[in-house]
């Protein structure tokens, strides 16, 4: 049933996901899905841990603390990126789930290996977990096809100095800006 309501995401996306399309995909009446979770929230709470494990799944090569949570959190955006409104369903629905808790333990337990003390390394996870998710988010919010350029024309940056500059350099592609974002994070976590 999780795989079906996968694909259904996938195709139609997170509004479009209820449990009357998923029981009409699966041949079966509503009532059913209840048997199999207690409400659409408990099923969007499991697509979302389902997809947190996507980002689980790849191994943490031997490498230093800052690119083990630079990978961490990569391996979260992509997982995110697969799947359609993926960033708006882990960010409403992920926690408390197994593989969320996972990560979780994960990144603090990285942050940990460089001697950063425990809440703070806790405050390094949940900075990640949120800038990896709310970049996700912007992300997928663009309509297809967008680009930040495309919007240059539209801009009035009279007054603007440090934007009109950043404009004639050019803006970054996404990945370039995530990674230098991320990057800019993981030192502060290394610096403690």
């Amino acid at each position: 049933m999780i795989d079906a309501a996968m694909t259904l995401l996938d195709e139609a996306g997170l509004d479009e996901l209820t449990t009357r399309k998923l029981a009409e995909r699966l041949g079966l009446r509503v009532g059913a899905i209840y048997w199999h979770v207690k409400n659409k929230d408990e099923l969007l709470a499991e697509l979302a841990d389902r997809i947190v494990g996507e980002a689980l799944a790849e191994p943490l090569p031997d490498m230093s603390t800052t690119d083990q949570l630079e990978t961490t959190a990569m391996a979260l955006r992509r997982a995110m990126l697969d799947h359609r409104d993926g960033a708006r369903l882990v960010a409403g629905y992920a926690v408390p789930g197994s593989n969320s808790l996972a990560l979780a333990d994960r990144l603090i337990g990285i942050a940990r290996t460089a001697e950063v003390p425990l809440p703070l390394a806790a405050h390094a996870c949940d900075a990640l977990l949120s800038y990896t998710t709310g970049f996700v988010l912007q992300e997928q919010q663009q309509p297809p096809g967008a680009t930040a350029s495309g919007a240059d024309e539209a801009l009035e940056l009279s007054g603007l100095p440090h934007l009109a500059e950043l404009l004639a350099a050019g803006i970054p592609d996404r990945e370039t800006a995530f990674s230098a974002g991320l990057r800019l994070i993981t030192a502060g976590v290394i610096a403690k």
